[in-house]
């Protein structure tokens, strides 16, 4: 942890490259000086809750802020200052921006979970929110931010994403209900979609897709065994999508 100084009132920033890449929670918006160029996502890379879940950010999100870090420090005009990425007292926010940075510090400065989380937490700063379930209530179990580093440290060994060749904008494009609503959670191999319904249509305002709307996607990608978990229906169109 370092205490930084500056005309803002500032808990204790956590160091990931030294005099170089700073992570910081701040009471007031900060102006950038000659030295320290301050930037926030706060309201850049905003999650899209279901219900009381707010948190972590998908997959498309982490790779735009890996990308605007990247390309901060390779900056000719950043070259000499100190970079701080700062986070207001919004606890949900806070987790946010310290689930994205410790990301970045597992996938490209190649620390452990372990080592990104410790920078994180000491010092003075305040214990971060565990992110929850997506629904009403109570929550049973607490997802903590370790939790969500240790998982991307994961996935990222053992080849489940790769920044290297990461289609954003078609991950952006079926994530959208409008588009799908599916993401791939093991690339060419396991993809997890929303539920179907009889027919296409707009309901409150929420659009709904029947099975033919999956059909073009999972053939063109070989998929051919559709799981279902909760409702028995849809049984009849499962061997025509698989076909």
């Amino acid at each position: 942890m370092t205490r930084m100084t500056g005309n803002y009132e500032m808990l204790s920033a956590s160091e990931f490259i030294k005099d170089r890449l700073y992570f910081a929670t701040l009471r007031s918006k900060p102006r950038s000086t000659a030295n320290t160029h301050y930037f926030c996502i706060d309201d850049e890379l905003v999650y899209e809750n279901f219900y009381a879940d707010f948190g972590p950010l998908n997959l498309a999100q982490l790779y735009r802020y890996c990308c605007k870090v990247n390309k901060k420090l390779k900056s000719f005009s950043l070259a000499k200052k100190k970079i701080v990425h700062y986070t207001s007292l919004d606890a949900q926010k806070r987790a946010n921006s310290a689930y994205l940075i410790g990301s970045y510090a597992v996938i490209y400065l190649k620390k452990t979970p372990e080592d990104a989380y410790r920078a994180l937490v000491g010092g003075t700063n305040p214990p971060f929110l565990p992110f929850r379930d997506a629904s009403y209530g109570a929550c049973s179990y607490n997802l903590t931010l370790l939790d969500c580093l240790k998982a991307v440290d994961k996935a990222a060994s053992v080849g489940f994403f790769n920044f290297e060749n990461f289609d954003v904008e078609e991950y952006e494009h079926y994530e959208r209900v409008e588009n799908g609503d599916f993401n791939w959670l093991l690339p060419e191999k396991f993809l997890a979609f929303s539920g179907p319904h009889a027919k296409s249509k707009i309901e409150n305002g929420y659009p709904l897709h029947a099975p033919e709307a999956y059909f073009p996607y999972f053939r063109k990608h070989n998929i051919t065994t559709i799981i279902r978990l909760n409702k028995k229906q849809n049984r009849k169109w499962l061997p025509t999508a698989c076909t």
